[in-house]
């Protein structure tokens, strides 16, 4: 899985290091897609567009199934009471709510929904189904993985059919930006969708066929209730869309290249080096935005990374420069202990631990593995995930610790983290939208077999993780999380490493692509509804 040094258009990465001086900070490439409209000519209807992808979903239940390769792909065709604005601020929006109020305490939440909303079978959305979608995903039959998104909601009551009440059983700081689509899709009441017979939603396109872990066909619904804020036609514009698993980034990218694909998510790092750093290839529009946070899971419940100081010792070996050069040829940030960067408003300034070969041998050999051990580092078939495998264990191999590589389908992948089947793990989390997002799911005790997949725990995080959740002033809830990155830091369940290059690609004739969520196909005044094609 190493890096070709010479590949068709693309840049070698010591070319590439040579033309950034290892950095990417300033760069852009005129002419990529923007988030501004006002150049463009009107949007056509119609046209079909195929999307090439790095994954799939393996099942189409927006309350059972919900990793991120589902989560994406409920964006065509779900709402949620409200949405994500574009990165880095990702404020909170409206979506099926058109408003609300919030009581003094914090604890009451009053939502209008907008009227006139429209199912794919044909039903108006009414408080009734809001009513019924949360309580589906808080019912310990249904097991939703997002479940403790919503554990804070102690009743919904309906008041009449647009409007709906919403009571916790104490202040919780995350509350609306945990009901989007990623924990709480909207569904018909009385509903019960499987994997492979989604329930209907209210987004902008209808699920026309489905093969999981394969492919998924979009059709246009033209009874969507948005309209273009310009022009005032009702979105969206393409008539259908086709996402094919691609798992290979060549081949994703010759598929495009050869007119296969319209869009084509993250191509091969070099060649978008090359757009970048030179000129853009003719009839395509490339870019890239830092999304998300790689990093390597320790299954903390297995030797030897039940021992803290091993973990210590892996986290001194691994140079985050090195792995990210190795990676993504310099594009991307590493990252201190957390997955936001420290222009985010939700980073926290801790004292970072720099790469130490001879403190990783010294934590070693406390540990009782003077001369290393043998592991297996476990990969997502995705190429950043299996070639930071790769960077990292030749790291570690520098300090006696041998580490094999083992890559899977995300079929496979997912259910073995949450059985503890593994030791290492390259893996990241998609980008977070609040403290609470990005730390209870993965380390608090009731999430292990879920989403823990360190299995790490303790009383006293679990506390922090509780507190932090129902305090309500920002800088009240940011000394908790402090404490919890902390934590992070020296307890090390997970070594964050980077945050992701997501770059794509687009053909010419691919209109109406805003910048803020890379090709996430819903964001507030973003995403795959303003797409249009122009031929």
């Amino acid at each position: 899985m190493k890096h070709a040094e010479s590949t068709i258009e693309g840049l070698t990465r010591r070319e590439f290091l040579s033309l950034t001086g290892g950095s990417m900070a300033g760069l852009f490439l005129a002419g990529a897609p923007g988030s501004a409209y006002a150049q463009e000519k009107r949007p056509k209807s119609g046209g079909r567009l195929r999307m090439g992808s790095a994954f799939a979903s393996s099942g189409l239940d927006c309350h059972k199934n919900q990793d991120f390769a589902d989560y994406t792909n409920y964006c065509y065709f779900y709402g949620g009471l409200t949405e994500i604005g574009k990165v880095p601020q990702v404020e909170i929006h409206p979506m099926l709510a058109k408003s609300w109020e919030i009581s003094q305490d914090g604890k009451e939440y009053l939502f209008n929904l907008r009227e006139g909303v429209k199912f794919h079978h044909g039903k108006e959305l009414d408080s009734g189904d809001v009513k019924y979608s949360i309580e589906r995903v808080l019912n310990p039959a249904t097991r939703s993985p997002r479940a403790f998104a919503l554990r804070y909601i102690d009743s919904v009551r309906v008041i009449d059919k647009y409007n709906l009440k919403i009571n916790l059983k104490e202040p919780f700081g995350p509350f609306l930006s945990n009901m989007t689509i990623y924990n709480c899709a909207i569904i018909p009441a009385g509903a019960e969708p499987t994997p492979t017979k989604p329930a209907a939603g209210t987004g902008p396109y209808t699920v026309k066929s489905f093969v999981p872990n394969e492919t998924i066909e979009f059709q246009r619904f033209d009874q969507y209730y948005e309209k273009h804020e310009k022009w005032g036609d009702r979105l969206p514009y393409i008539e259908a869309i086709t996402v094919l698993k691609i798992p290979d980034d060549t081949v994703r990218w010759t598929a495009f290249r050869a007119g296969q694909l319209d869009i084509c998510y993250s191509p091969p790092v070099n060649i978008l080096a090359k757009a970048l750093l030179e000129k853009p290839l003719p009839s395509v529009s490339m870019d890239f935005e830092s999304l998300g946070c790689s990093g390597i899971w320790f299954n903390t419940s297995k030797q030897p990374f039940d021992n803290r100081k091993v973990r210590q010792a892996v986290a001194c070996a691994i140079d985050k420069k090195k792995v990210l050069a190795g990676v993504f040829w310099g594009l991307g940030e590493t990252v201190n202990n957390q997955p936001f960067l420290d222009r985010s408003r939700l980073f926290i300034p801790v004292k970072d631990r720099e790469a130490d070969m001879a403190k990783a041998k010294q934590l070693l050999s406390e540990s009782g593995y003077p001369n290393g051990f043998n592991t297996e580092i476990l990969a997502y078939n995705l190429k950043f995930d299996s070639d930071t495998a790769e960077v990292v264990s030749g790291e570690l191999k520098k300090v006696g610790i041998e580490a094999s590589i083992k890559v899977i389908d995300r079929a496979a992948f997912y259910p073995m983290l949450r059985r503890g089947e593994f030791s290492l793990a390259s893996r990241g989390v998609d980008e977070r939208f609040d403290w609470d997002d990005a730390y209870y799911m993965y380390f608090h005790s009731s999430e292990v077999g879920k989403n823990n997949f360190a299995r790490f725990h303790t009383k006293d995080l679990d506390a922090l993780l509780e507190k932090g959740r129902t305090l309500w002033k920002h800088e009240d809830r940011e000394k908790a999380y402090a404490k919890v990155v902390e934590t992070i830091r020296d307890e090390v369940p997970i070594l964050y490493l980077y945050k992701t290059a997501v770059g794509y690609a687009l053909a010419d004739h691919v209109k109406g692509f805003r910048k803020g969520f890379a090709t996430r196909f819903a964001w507030h005044d973003g995403g795959g509804k303003y797409w249009w094609i122009d031929k």
